[in-house]
């Protein structure tokens, strides 16, 4: 049964474990660098089965790399679920070798060495070489277990409990950044100036219904304005909507500032429509939110990955070589930030690695990264170009810290 391959057991263990993940924000997954080959012991291995493997990240734990890391609690039984709200979860796939033969005590194993770095482990393969002897090595190693029948069918035939992982890698963390609702994606940042999300903030702070306060004060797109706070942490994405910490300090501020939150929103509504940049048009709440955006984990990746160049002396920097960058600093949330899910394909080796020459492909990257997020930090000051929607004009296209700070950054600027 050469369907079932290790990517084609992987594949059918991963809709099985998270079988609504394209519906869900607080789910997600990625598949280690090695899946991306054309061909797996001799097995060609069907356009199908990359598809449903995607996206490709290279995640190294202390114990090794896993075949799948995901975040959010998975289908079937868990023990003591409520034990983790977004458990970080390890699958081990092991399919049938050339002489038919299936090493499933080797994948529990493997899972088992796991658990110091995740909350759950699995060994996914094919359901009939899973045998009681090793139903009975996966309970007493606390690993669960999925039987593939088919390559479109799984099932958890021995549920892992949740075990309380220490201090999560930067691989790990990367991967949890993307389950949480502050995923940087091509339709995160739908509009591409600041005030539009500060706004938001302004307008869940003002009397009367939000959505009709911030239509008529910042811009008719409430539902972009939300999905920016959001990510930018000023609000919480709950079944209450309120107010962050940080939401709250940029409440205090209009208030300081203009004297009511109802005053900060007639400036607002001033400059809706105005594409003058917004340290010019609101110097001190330009400032206000560049200070916001510095919260934001893509942001901190991007200003060190130029400073690096820049003390390098590359300034100002193309979008590959701050791809590059960014990927010596923490691969694997650059490779989140970045690339698109089916451009990984092409960017990532076997081993991990990048390939430089897949980096001057522009589907390669994430339109919102290059235009509206890269127009924030321009806006915000971080940035001396606003960015582009032309994906052939985005790999020319300058990236620049205004103000580098690092060893010799003052005479270049």
């Amino acid at each position: 049964m050469a369907t079932l391959a290790e990517p084609a057991v992987l594949a059918a263990a991963k809709d099985a474990l998270y079988p609504d993940i394209a519906e869900r924000d607080d789910r997600y997954a990625v598949t280690e660098t090695q899946f991306t080959v054309d061909s797996w012991g001799g097995w060609s291995v069907p356009d199908g089965i990359r598809e449903r493997l995607r996206p490709y990240n290279a995640i190294r734990l202390h114990s090794g790399e896993p075949d799948l890391l995901g975040v959010g609690l998975p289908a079937g039984e868990v023990l003591d679920a409520a034990a983790a709200s977004a458990p970080v979860v390890a699958v081990e796939a092991k399919g049938r070798s050339k002489t038919g033969s299936v090493d499933v005590a080797r994948g529990i194993e493997q899972a088992h060495s796991r658990l110091s770095e995740v909350n759950l482990g699995y060994v996914a393969a094919p359901a009939d070489s899973v045998t009681e002897t090793t139903r009975s090595l996966a309970r007493e190693l606390n690993v669960g277990v999925v039987g593939v029948a088919g390559t479109d069918a799984a099932t958890v035939i021995e549920p892992p409990r949740v075990t309380g992982a220490g201090a999560f890698s930067t691989g790990v963390e990367a991967v949890r950044f993307q389950a949480r609702t502050h995923r940087l994606t091509d339709g995160s940042f739908p509009v591409n100036h600041p005030k539009n999300y500060l706004g938001y903030a302004l307008a869940l702070a003002a009397e009367g219904d939000t959505a009709a306060t911030y239509e008529e004060h910042v811009i008719r797109l409430t539902a972009d304005g939300r999905r920016g706070a959001i990510l930018l942490g000023l609000v919480e994405d709950g079944a209450r909507e309120r107010l962050t910490h940080l939401g709250s300090e940029v409440v205090r501020f209009a208030r300081s500032r203009h004297g009511s939150v109802e005053a900060a929103l007639s400036a607002f509504d001033e400059w809706t429509g105005k594409s003058t940049r917004f340290t010019e048009l609101a110097p001190r709440w330009a400032q206000l939110a560049r200070s916001v955006t510095m919260q934001y984990e893509p942001t901190r990746l991007i200003v060190d990955a130029l400073e690096s160049l820049h003390e390098d002396g590359v300034r100002p920097a193309t979008l590959p070589t701050v791809a590059t960058a960014a990927c010596r600093i923490n691969r694997p949330l650059a490779v989140e930030v970045f690339f698109t899910a089916d451009g990984r394909d092409d960017v990532l080796a076997r081993d991990g690695t990048l390939r430089r020459d897949a980096l001057d492909r522009p589907a390669v990257y994430k339109s919102g990264l290059h235009f509206q997020y890269k127009a924030q930090l321009y806006h915000v000051g971080l940035l001396t170009a606003r960015g582009t929607d032309d994906k052939a004009a985005a790999l020319d296209d300058p990236w620049a810290l205004e103000h580098p700070v690092g060893p010799g950054s003052a005479e270049r600027s």
